[in-house]
Order: C-alpha cells, then structure tokens, then sequence
C-alpha cells in the first residue's frame, strides 16, 4: 500500500486518501441526485451551494477533532492543513454537519429534515470509499494481529507501524459502511416513513460501527489514562454519547410524531 499514488511535480502528487474521498463524494453526489425525491426537496443550485458548505464543514470538523484525539502527530504548523496525507475524524465530520447544515438549510428555506433523510441513505457510500484511501494511507490503522487477513505495511510514507501485522481495521469499517448502505437504502428507507427517522438510523448504525471496530484500532486516543474514561476510546465516549442520542430520538418520533 502507497499513500502516493501518482506524483506530479515537486510537492504535488495525487494522494490516495484523497483520491477515494474524492470518488466516494462523486458516486453519493450522483445517487442523491438521481433520486426521485430529490426534486422534492431541493432545488440543484441550492443542492451545489449545500454540497460546498458541507464538504468545508465535514474536512473543517473531521480535521479539528483528529488533531483533538492525536495532537502528538503535529511536528510543526503547517502539519495542520497536510490533509491529503489523511487525517481525519468519521465523527468529527458528522458533528459539525449536524451542526452546520441545519442551520444553513434553514438560511435557503429548504426543509432539512427531509433532505438530511435523504443524504443519510448515501452517506455510508461516501464513508466506505474515504476508509479505503485511509486503508493506502495507512492511517486509522489497526492492532497486531496474527489472523490470516493481517496487513503488513512497508512503505515509510505511510502512517502505520512497519513490518507488523495488523488489523485492516479500514477494510472493516469500509464493508460495515457499504452494509450500512445496504440497510439504509433497501430497508430502513421503506419502513421509516416519519420524518428524521432515517437521519438519526444512520447516525444509531455508524457510532455502532466505530464503537465496535475502535477496539480493533491501535491508533486509540483517550480522555485520561486512569478512571472511568480510560476504559473508552475518546472516540467511543463520542460514539456511545451519538448511539444514545439517536436511538431515543428514533423512539420518540415513532412515538409521538404524527407523520
């Protein structure tokens, strides 16, 4: 695995996680927008502006709670903006879209409920396709392992231990995202009819997955090393606390909403 797949010029090179980001971000954009309800709901100039605001939204978060959980990888400022070596938090992201977009939706007068049950069908595509560049640039990478499956990385550029076999914890979370994809799209989309149910199905299945997977990960960051929050990853305290939060919100929409 290579985290460059093609050099350019100098510092210019065509990075693999940013490459699949890029792919991952094109099929989802497509199938959003080749969806029947997607006329419904927003307009496509109003869908542009959208996508750009939640692309800056997404990098801006996922960046910021990645340096939050491993600061120590910062050797010097311009560190901070190397996003195409990877280096970005699947939650983070979808905090700062849950608090971003809402608020500009309302500011286009387009109902975001509706659109954020939609987005949330493809989502996991945009997701599975991000952890594969993740997967080349070595980052988020696993625990040792002697299971057949193992991955061993030898190239120096990348981000995970060398010369060790690891979990190929990328490859788990890219298949459990694409399952997620499967259920969302085949499943939950035809049972869940009240509004926001489908948003909050995929905030309930994704903070299962990281949840579950992060006790495979050997790149774990935690609140404190001693006491209750050293049991968890940070990123498992995060999980648990969205897990928590979209499952009673699932219950009280069936329960007291109209429609």
């Amino acid at each position: 695995m290579s985290k460059e797949l093609l050099h350019i010029w100098g510092p210019f090179s065509i990075q693999s996680y940013g490459l699949f980001v890029v792919i991952g971000l094109a099929i989802s954009i497509w199938l959003f927008l080749k969806d029947p309800k997607q006329k419904q709901i927003i307009s496509y100039d109003n869908f542009s502006k959208v996508i750009v605001v939640t692309i800056f939204s997404a990098i801006a978060g996922g960046r910021i709670l990645y340096l939050i959980e491993d600061y120590g990888s910062i050797a010097s400022f311009w560190d901070i903006f190397k996003l195409w070596e990877g280096g970005l938090s699947s939650i983070g992201s979808i905090l700062a879209i849950l608090i971003v977009i809402p608020i500009y939706l309302r500011r286009l007068d387009v109902p975001f409920m509706p659109f954020l049950d939609l987005a949330a069908i493809y989502a996991p595509l945009l997701e599975a396709s991000a952890r594969i560049g993740c997967f080349f640039a070595g980052c988020c990478y696993g625990k040792p392992t002697n299971l057949p499956w193992a991955v061993v990385y030898t190239d120096p550029a990348t981000v995970a231990p060398l010369h060790t076999a690891i979990h190929p914890t990328q490859i788990y979370s890219s298949l459990v995202a694409l399952l997620i994809f499967f259920l969302m799209k085949f499943v939950f989309s035809k049972k869940l009819k009240k509004s926001a149910q489908l948003a909050f199905s995929y905030l309930m299945l994704t903070s299962i997955a990281r949840f579950s997977i992060d006790f495979l990960r050997g790149d774990q960051t935690f609140f404190t090393k001693t006491g209750i929050f050293s049991l968890l990853s940070t990123s498992q305290w995060l999980s648990l606390l969205l897990c928590a939060i979209s499952c009673i919100s699932i219950v009280s929409i069936q329960t007291f909403a109209k429609k």
